[in-house]
């Protein structure tokens, strides 16, 4: 029975150590100063990285040589690595459900002090900070979202911020100009439409992006 050459057992190892960590190509590269052509080269077998990125790479994925080296070295299914990608996302979720839990919580806050001052008397309505307070979320998913999320969701939530920031404009408008001029100017929505085509087109390439990458 013939031996696979060591330089595909590194190749297949590697791959499948990226894979178990949750790392794009590019992702894997730029935690070691390499481009992902070069890594797409080591798990395609063309090249091998030197002596000393291999020993870096070992310490970074917490194997020993040998285990690199070794067909069969390298588990694919590494449920210890999967579990903790889990439990990663589940504590994204909280913090980002917490961050906006509070937004609405000072949202309500508001509410209650301007009845407190009485302004529900006049043209303004207290109850519009409800509106205000869905792109005030959409802010914060946002800063999250770039953080550790997904461009197809950060499309969606540019799009929300975008209407529901007209909505409550165009609404709040209506409240406060007299003889409701306010509410003739529903041309406030057709602001939303060219940022609207221009977060979907970004999205796309975004999306492309990142499909692209991994491999």
């Amino acid at each position: 029975m013939a031996m696979t050459p060591i330089k595909l057992i590194v190749a297949h190892n590697l791959m499948v150590l990226r894979k178990n960590k949750g790392l794009t190509q590019a992702e894997l590269a730029e935690q070691f100063n390499y481009t992902d052509k070069a890594v797409s080269k080591w798990e395609h077998a063309e090249t091998m990285p030197d002596l000393d990125t291999l020993d870096r790479l070992c310490a970074f994925y917490g194997i020993s040589i040998s285990d690199l080296v070794r067909e069969g070295g390298v588990s694919e299914n590494n449920e210890v690595e999967k579990k903790e990608n889990r439990l990663s996302n589940v504590t994204k979720v909280i913090i980002t459900a917490m961050s906006v839990t509070v937004v609405w919580l000072f949202t309500v806050l508001l509410f209650y002090i301007f009845l407190i001052l009485g302004m529900d008397k006049g043209p303004f309505k207290p109850w519009i900070v409800f509106l205000w307070a869905v792109p005030a979320s959409c802010i914060l998913l946002l800063i999250f979202n770039g953080i550790w999320g997904r461009s197809l969701w950060r499309t969606i939530i540019i799009i929300v911020l975008i209407w529901s920031a007209a909505a409550s404009t165009y609404i709040q408008l209506g409240q406060l100009l007299p003889q409701g001029k306010g509410w003739e100017l529903w041309a406030v929505f057709l602001i939303g439409i060219p940022p609207t085509v221009a977060a979907l087109l970004w999205g796309y390439l975004s999306g492309r992006s990142e499909r692209k990458k991994k491999k």
